[in-house]
């Protein structure tokens, strides 16, 4: 079990990344959200089974994960690109808890601790990023919650894909044809002005960026998930929220206050409990 442990932070520690990395590259959410579908397609397709999906990808579960997987990446890059890393990644990990809820669990008062740190994290931002930022940024933030909850449902109902990369495809590869039919021949925009260096480095950052995160940190997600028990697997993935505020004070230079480590800290505690 030990040895499972590492895997499992190192895909946390990844994942991680996104918030960070979406307010750090300035182009516009829509071509960072066709980028990682672009990625993610390619990269899933690599390993997926021929012979299993097709009866899926177009069934009413495979355009349900599809529609609201881009939903997903649009609001949660929303959120990330308005909010400081920390707070963002921290209300977004308020979706094991809504699993928890909406798989008929009786409420407990535990369930009301998320709601205490979601208030703290908004204050904080209301205070660091503007009132404008903080409103799109958690309502953005709100939505990849959400959506999330809704691939995890939709997820579990198809069992014949026991290829996980299977499941990436289907939720990457028909938003990714949309995208790029939409956006043409702008998938990638034009540097501005004399900021031409600036503009590979970000684009080199949006591509490996994608490619290390998708490749690795989600192999190593999906790896995991049956090697570990669950309150383990559970309290473990609580380390993206610190590597979130890491990266953010490394790329950003967000500010990591009283305010931001309580709120992260009960999402944290509740989401442990939970589980207990």
């Amino acid at each position: 079990m030990i040895p499972n442990v590492f895997p499992k932070i190192i895909s946390e520690s990844l994942l991680s990344f996104y918030p960070a990395m979406v307010k750090f590259i300035q182009f516009p959410i829509i071509n960072q959200t066709w980028a990682r579908l672009i990625v993610y397609t390619i990269i899933s397709g690599l390993f997926l089974n021929w012979r299993t999906i097709w009866p899926t990808l177009f069934s009413q579960l495979g355009l349900s994960l599809a529609l609201v997987n881009v939903i997903h990446i649009i609001s949660s890059y929303i959120g990330f690109a308005n909010l400081e890393a920390g707070a963002s990644y921290s209300i977004f990990y308020i979706y094991p808890i809504l699993i928890i809820l909406f798989s008929g669990m009786k409420f407990h008062w535990i369930y009301l601790l998320p709601i205490i740190g979601i208030t703290l994290l908004s204050y904080s931002s209301w205070k660091n990023v503007g009132k404008e930022n903080a409103v799109k940024g958690i309502t953005g933030i709100i939505f990849a919650t959400f959506t999330e909850v809704a691939m995890y449902f939709i997820v579990r109902q198809m069992k014949d894909q026991t290829n996980k990369w299977n499941i990436l495809f289907i939720a990457y590869f028909l938003p990714a044809l949309t995208i790029s039919l939409i956006l043409n021949k702008n998938v990638i925009p034009k540097p501005q002005n004399n900021s031409q260096n600036k503009w590979k480095k970000e684009i080199i950052l949006l591509l490996t960026g994608n490619a290390i995160i998708g490749a690795i940190g989600y192999y190593l997600r999906f790896y995991t998930i049956d090697k570990l028990p669950v309150l383990l697997y559970s309290t473990l993935s609580y380390v993206g929220i610190i590597m979130a505020y890491i990266y953010g004070w490394i790329l950003n230079k967000d500010k990591i206050g009283l305010a931001e480590i309580m709120g992260s800290f009960l999402i944290i505690i509740s989401g442990i409990l939970c589980h207990l």
